[in-house]
């Protein structure tokens, strides 16, 4: 099991996705996009987009659930779709675990080389603020790939495709992703980079307790006999989840704010839902009320029964631990 630290959590949002070619040709920069629209030997668009609103939220345990929805399309079109629909507004919802690797820089000079020559002339190489890694995130539960009827409890989604990606640090929040996989619309190999940039955890407020902890919560919902899983993650003043039935998906994100309107109201502000695709059922409700969750404890709706498989308090660097219960709901 991964080691419980609040210094692995991460609130992460895209800031754009640029495509490459694949493979990527020698003399190629490294990354790619960083350059534009001065440097551009290879003659692609001169601007990154962002074609969804990307959120990744990782534990303090280093679960995660990423949840990527389209950008509106027509003038009449939400910002966000809320209600249920349309389901073409989904892009991709995954979830899983992660791992990172410091790495030496596989491209010293900035550009793709030949392996003999990489490592050449050290003191031309170029430096970052932090060490580069290699991330994997290894998907449990994946939108885009549905769960057999029959899920065998040890079902392991090894059909999905391997995810992973090396991480270029550009200052304390902001970090430029450069990885390679299949273009789920042509389904051929491409290259990619990714902008993401990290945003703080923050505390919910509350007038019982004037310094109130940061909350790292994860229930996991595992049904073979019903062919379904899920997950769902709150983290800080973020929550969001992902629950697949066979190849039906239902997705739902949540973020406090001041209070305005209707929501899960709290004493100096609300939850107020942001994100819902799909009409089944995802506990984030219950992640507001921590004090009503402990580690190893249960959810339950219907015939499924969420687990409590994380929940972890601090303030600041003193984490709060947390006892054993139970709960149905």
């Amino acid at each position: 099991m991964t080691t419980t630290d609040p210094a692995n959590t991460s609130i992460s949002r895209r800031d754009y996705f640029y495509p490459l070619p694949h493979p990527l040709v020698p003399g190629t920069p490294v990354p790619y996009s960083l350059g534009l629209p001065t440097t551009n030997p290879l003659n692609l668009p001169e601007k990154p987009v962002e074609p969804t609103h990307t959120l990744v939220l990782t534990s303090s345990r280093k679960q995660f659930v990423d949840v990527r929805v389209f950008r509106p399309i027509l003038p009449l079109d939400p910002e966000l779709p809320n209600e249920g629909g349309p389901r073409a507004r989904l892009d991709w919802a995954f979830a899983g675990s992660s791992t990172s690797t410091p790495i030496p820089d596989p491209h010293p000079h900035g550009v793709i080389e030949k392996p003999s020559t990489a490592h050449r002339h050290p003191e031309h190489h170029r430096t970052w603020p932090a060490p580069i890694t290699r991330a994997s995130w290894t998907h449990w539960l994946d939108s885009r790939h549905p769960l057999p009827a029959h899920l065998s409890p040890s079902h392991d989604a090894s059909t999905i495709p391997k995810d992973e990606g090396t991480m270029y640090p550009l200052n304390a929040t902001q970090t430029l992703e450069c990885g390679e996989g299949i273009n789920p619309s042509t389904g051929n190999m491409w290259s990619y980079e990714e902008f993401w940039t990290d945003l703080p955890v923050e505390v919910t407020p509350s007038l019982d307790d004037p310094d109130p902890p940061k909350f790292s919560i994860v229930l996991r919902l595992d049904t073979p006999e019903h062919a379904v899983r899920g997950v769902v993650i709150r983290l800080g003043a973020f929550c969001q989840g992902v629950v697949v039935k066979g190849d039906y998906v239902s997705v739902e994100r949540w973020e406090w704010r001041q209070r305005e309107g209707k929501g899960e109201v709290g004493e100096q502000g609300e939850w107020k839902r942001t994100v819902r695709i799909g009409d089944q059922f995802l506990p984030c409700t219950m992640t507001f009320k921590p004090e009503l969750l402990a580690e190893g404890g249960t959810v339950k709706y219907w015939d499924y029964v969420w687990q409590c498989e994380e929940r972890v308090a601090w303030r600041e660097t003193v984490e709060v631990a947390e006892g054993v219960d139970s709960l149905d709901d």
